[in-house]
Formats: C-alpha cells, structure tokens, sequence
C-alpha cells in the first residue's frame, strides 16, 4: 500500500538503497507498526483491516464508509477478472501476494465457498497476526493459511494455485520482473495472474526528477510505467497480459482520504494516532491530487494467463 511522501519522510528509511535487505526493513516500517495500522485502519478502512484504493462506480462519497466500500468493490471487480480468466470451480486455490492484513482474503473466503484455500503472503509480522487472528475469528482458520515472505523469493510450491492475486502491493517489489516471475512459477498452467497497483505515469510537462521523487522516497526500487509492467509480464512467460487504466478512481481515493484525515484532526484525533504524520499525510494527499491530474501517476489493473503447456 502506497503511503509516504518525498518531503515528509526519513530520507535514511525510505530513500532507494539498491540494497533488497534495507528496502525489505523499510516497507516494514512503512506499514507494520501500530500506529501506522491504526492510521490505514481509521483513514482507508472506515475501521476496519481493509486499507485498499477503491473502485467509485456507484459508491455514494458522502455516505458512511463510502471508502471501506469502495475497497471491498475493488477487491470484487479483481476477482471477477480472475474468474474470467480461468476455471475456478471445484477446489479452487489462490494466493494473495503482499497480502497485508488480509482483508482482500477474508472478503473473497467468506463470499466464494468454492475456495478451497487462500494463501496469504506477506513480509509484515504485525499484519501477519493480525490476519491470522481475524481468519480464526471468521472460522475461517482451515481454508486461509498466512505465510511470512517476499513474493520475489515465495517459500511456495510450483504450479500450485489457479491464480495469483496482488492488490496494491507491487509498488514495492525490488524487482518487478522478479516478482512477476515467481508469480508465474507458483501458478498452474492455465491459471490467472490479476493485479493492481499504483504505476509511472507520462503526463506531459512532467519532468523525469518528479517522475522519480516518488519512487525515490516510498520504497519504490522499479518504478514501471503500464506498458513496462505490461512488456515485464510478457517477458516471463505470462501471455494475453493487459492494462486496465482505474487512474480517475485513485484521484478519488486520494481525496476521500484527505477528508479523512481533515476529520480526524478536527475531532481532536480520537484514536490517539501520532500528529506529526496526520499533518504530513494532510499536505501530501493534497499534493497527490494534483499529482495525478498532471499525469506523474497512473493506477489500474493489470491482468494475464498463465499458458496451459507452460513450463517454469
């Protein structure tokens, strides 16, 4: 999940290192400490785990948990794809990669009996547990297993899954490529690999120095336009690979943060979270708003097939 900004972070944590130990600890520090579960929780999650962009369609902005709907929304649409782009009847498998607190996982479980089992994969320890405690609360303990890891190194078996799935996590992939390449080799031949994420955009006037300023600062080592994570895809064996361009809802998304964060100061910040980056958070949503109108970012989904006589 995509959080910080250039001029508000430590350039000695989020700045990139070329170094895959120090940017594994510093997406750690970006996202698995309490207070910043707590900050995603109470500004995407409308309090709840699920700290995903949103998809607008028909979403009401001004009702109670607009934006937790919108979440859950997107979560739905890409497992809609997944369902297009491969057989998911019978004793159907997936993992989520950069699964974060799990929430993705819990929704799609719980609505879609035909899931045999969802792995859950991801790097961070405090959402780790919480994904395992909120799995074990559902009763869902026996069909969503969590798994601590990177999804460029997965401690996973080949030609497991039916499909891969990833929401809002690549942005931090060390490398793309790598990434895309262990996503292939854990999914069975005739499988869906369906993805989201914020990418590089291409907006005309904007310097190549913007472009990278955020990639610079956020835990961002591959910073990849569409067509590069598209072309990235293809080169490891994914074939029928797509781009579906979301970028209008994630300038949505964007600004019903803002008005979060704009609330929870104004209500003298109830849940205790640390000021310094409500304040923060204020001036670069602000700034990601206008970012996005001028064409430094892109957001969408990308989808694609594992070939049926794939070998990995």
């Amino acid at each position: 999940m995509t959080a910080t900004n250039a001029a508000q972070v430590d350039p000695a944590i989020y700045a990139k290192s070329g170094d895959i130990s120090k940017h594994l600890e510093g997406v750690k520090k970006q996202y698995d400490t309490q207070n910043k579960i707590e900050f995603y929780k109470q500004v995407m999650g409308d309090g709840t785990a699920n700290i995903h962009f949103g998809k607008w369609d028909n979403v009401d902005l001004d009702q109670e948990g607009a934006y937790g709907k919108a979440s859950e929304q997107m979560t739905d649409y890409m497992f809609e794809l997944v369902s297009g782009l491969c057989d998911c009847e019978g004793d159907f498998k997936y993992v989520d990669l950069g699964s974060g607190t799990g929430a993705a996982a819990l929704r799609l479980v719980k609505m879609h009996p035909h899931i045999k089992h969802a792995t859950c994969l991801n790097l961070c320890d405090e959402q780790n547990a919480l994904a395992t405690k909120e799995a074990a609360e559902a009763g869902l303990e026996s069909r969503i297993e969590v798994v601590t890891g990177t999804y460029e190194d997965a401690p996973l078996e080949d030609n497991k899954y039916d499909a891969c799935f990833s929401q809002d996590a690549f942005v931090h992939a060390f490398e793309k490529k790598q990434a895309f390449k262990e996503a292939f080799r854990v999914t069975k031949p005739g499988g869906a690999f369906v993805w989201c994420d914020l990418m590089c955009g291409s907006g005309e006037g904007v310097s190549d120095e913007e472009l990278q300023t955020f990639a610079a600062t956020n835990m961002v080592n591959d910073w990849l336009s569409p067509e590069e994570n598209v072309a990235a895809c293809q080169a490891v064996g994914w074939e029928d690979v797509k781009f579906v361009d979301l970028t209008a809802d994630i300038r949505i998304s964007f600004q019903l943060m803002l008005k979060k964060v704009e609330k929870i100061l104004a209500d003298g910040n109830p849940a205790g979270i640390d000021e310094k980056l409500l304040a923060s958070y204020k001036t670069n949503l602000g700034n990601r708003i206008t970012q996005v109108d001028r064409g430094v970012f892109k957001w969408g989904v990308v989808h694609a097939k594992k070939p049926t006589a794939a070998a990995n």
